[in-house]
């Protein structure tokens, strides 16, 4: 039992690390994930076959820019009759009834393309990505958690890794809103975790997602920590503005302004170098990481009570929400203009102002039902009434902000760290007890070899003592066998002395044999020197013969053209035909010749004493070229003589 709990100990360490993989993720490795958008555009622009500019789109299509391409993917999915025209349809649908604010209808379209997309077993990471506005517009929290639930069950049980982390992704958003970061932060470190082994960009996507998380929850070491991830990678500048907005929030919070400013003027200029990009949905993108700096830009110049550069800033991000629209609670985070407004009003004394931006921020957070938010705004509201003197409201947000406070702390933890994390830690320490006990069990196997080793010195220390005893009654008797072996020797040197003389003989009739059988050799190869002259003989004849005819003929054809520049009226061309002839015919003669010569040469190789080296032969070219010699050959001998060769 001690050895089978030892074998078992030994191939748990051995075994690798972490989950096993899935079938549908060792597929999922070789997509392209990594591709980046405009590789893929400038591939598509130079496509024309369908096939392969659905594969290029089929990538796309799990990239940013799917809803650019998708009404193409539609198309040729129905043109080609791939079995994922279905699920893109109904995706395609969906994203338009979403932009008209269709918003029920929008959801069972993209319901509908996940369940498609589920059937044929592949990512329904866009249509599950795509539904959070639906929820929010229909104020379905409750239901879109229970949705996600059912889901993540139901990849749990076929293997889906890319699904699972898409609803990871999404539960992580859904518990943000709630303001749970704990479950927020756990849920997005799963999805990263997940999508290590896909997408490295999605990974580091995921890890300043868990930063910025962390920075709502006030755990700024750890958001330092999963921000700075993001930025040492170089790979994505498009995903720069993000991580070091959520830095600069950071630091603002912490109340390092300095560090906060620096941060958020590095967003701002990724932003701008990222709308230098030909594609549009990247460059509205970057215009928005743009506003979202301005915004945080403007919330530290107020801290430091910059008022008049603020004031600077608030237009420009003004402009820019109502330009692209930007709601208050996106991907990119929350988008608190009109918090700023209102900080800013106070600052400069127009508090009727200040008191309209507070209440229709509280108002859109509570629409949106969006608790962090809410929480921060009846903080902010209790401050201001009571900087105004005016108690019962004061006191009435305060309560408010309180009770809401008491129900996020509960949920929250003491020490605000997610608890995946904790569970990590726990495999971890758990790893590491397993692997101290596998040295005990060892270091006690060791102590029993030991122990067996010592058990085996002293037997063999015994039989040492008995191998002396008969060493020693071996030595008396071999001092008896000594005299007979000296009686011995004198007979077997008098054998020995007849043997010599017998060897001699011997020794003489072989070198006799060697002699005799090098003349045979001799003789043989004399033999074959003859054969080899004949056949090199015949084979430098084809060439000779091959020249000899082509001059022959050059002859003629130079008589011919002697003729012909005699006559008073020369023919051109027929002397251009003629030229033409010799120039061939001397061609022919220098090839020939050349065979000639390489024949010779191999015969000179032949001669030398090193062994030949075997090297690769065109067996085609071979036999056309063997062929063609025989028929020259036969031609040299008797020119009427014509064959066709196939």
């Amino acid at each position: 039992m001690r050895y089978f709990l030892l074998l078992t100990l030994l191939w748990l360490a051995a075994a690798p690390r972490g989950q096993a993989q899935t079938p549908a993720q060792r597929r999922a490795r070789y997509r392209y994930w990594e591709a980046p958008v405009d590789s893929l555009r400038q591939v598509l622009a130079g496509q024309r076959a369908d096939t392969a500019r659905l594969r290029t789109l089929l990538h796309l299509s799990h990239t940013p820019a799917v809803e650019a391409h998708l009404a193409e993917v539609v198309a040729l999915t129905k043109k080609l009759h791939r079995p994922e025209h279905r699920a893109y349809r109904a995706l395609l649908v969906g994203l338009k009834l979403r932009d008209k604010k269709s918003f029920a209808p929008a959801l069972d379209s993209l319901q509908a393309s996940v369940a498609a997309f589920d059937r044929l077993g592949q990512p329904a990471s866009v249509a599950l990505s795509r539904m959070r506005p639906l929820y929010d517009g229909l104020n379905q929290q409750a239901a879109r958690r229970a949705y996600l639930y059912d889901k993540l069950a139901e990849y749990g049980q076929w293997g889906h890794p890319l699904s699972i982390a898409s609803c990871y992704r999404a539960l992580a958003n859904y518990y943000r809103v709630q303001g749970d970061f704990n479950q927020a932060a756990s849920y997005i470190l799963r999805s990263a975790e997940i999508f290590r082994h896909f997408s490295r960009r999605q990974y580091y996507i995921d890890l300043s997602v868990a930063g910025a998380y962390y920075a709502d929850w006030g755990n700024y070491s750890k958001a330092r920590h999963y921000l700075q991830q993001m930025l040492t990678e170089t790979r994505w500048p498009t995903l720069r503005p993000y991580a070091l907005r959520m830095l600069g929030e950071t630091y603002l919070r912490e109340g390092n302004f300095a560090a906060a400013l620096r941060a958020v003027d590095e967003s701002l200029t990724a932003s701008v170098v990222a709308t230098g990009d030909t594609s549009r949905s990247q460059v509205v993108a970057a215009l928005n990481d743009y506003a979202f700096g301005l915004v945080l830009k403007s919330a530290v110049l107020l801290a430091q009570g910059r008022v008049a550069e603020a004031g600077q800033v608030l237009p420009q991000a003004q402009h820019l929400r109502d330009s692209l629209r930007i709601p208050l609670n996106s991907t990119l985070g929350y988008f608190e203009l009109d918090a700023a407004w209102a900080r800013y009003y106070a600052l400069r004394g127009q508090t009727q102002r200040a008191e309209q931006a507070w209440l229709h921020a509280y108002r859109q957070a509570r629409e949106l039902s969006t608790t962090p938010l809410r929480l921060a705004y009846l903080r902010e509201l209790a401050g201001f009434y009571q900087a105004r003197g005016q108690s019962a409201p004061a006191a009435r947000y305060s309560l408010a902000a309180a009770a809401l406070a008491d129900t996020l702390e509960r949920a929250q933890g003491a020490w605000h760290v997610a608890q995946y994390e904790v569970e990590q830690a726990d495999r971890a320490q758990q790893a590491r007890i397993a692997t101290l006990r596998l040295a005990q069990v060892q270091d006690a196997a060791r102590a029993r070899r030991q122990r067996l080793v010592l058990g085996a010195v002293l037997a063999v220390l015994a039989l040492i003592g008995g191998l002396v005893f008969v060493l020693w009654r071996g030595n008396r008797q071999q001092q008896r066998a000594n005299a007979l072996l000296n009686q011995l020797n004198a007979a077997v040197n008098t054998q020995k002395g007849a043997l010599e003389i017998q060897r001699d003989q011997l020794n003489a009739s072989l070198t006799e044999l060697r002699t005799t059988q090098a003349q045979l050799i001799q003789k043989e190869k004399m033999a074959s020197l003859g054969e080899l002259t004949a056949g090199i003989a015949h084979e430098i004849q084809n060439p000779l013969n091959f020249v000899n005819n082509f001059s022959e003929v050059s002859s003629e054809l130079l008589a011919e053209l002697a003729d012909e520049q005699a006559r008073p009226e020369r023919d051109a061309e027929l002397e251009a035909e003629l030229v033409d002839d010799l120039r061939q015919n001397m061609g022919k003669i220098t090839q020939h010749g050349q065979r000639a010569a390489s024949i010779v040469k191999g015969m000179l190789e032949h001669s030398q004493t090193r062994a030949g080296e075997r090297l690769p032969t065109d067996v085609n070219r071979l036999c056309d070229e063997s062929l063609r010699l025989a028929y020259q050959g036969l031609r040299a001998k008797d020119k009427s003589f014509s064959a066709s060769l196939t």
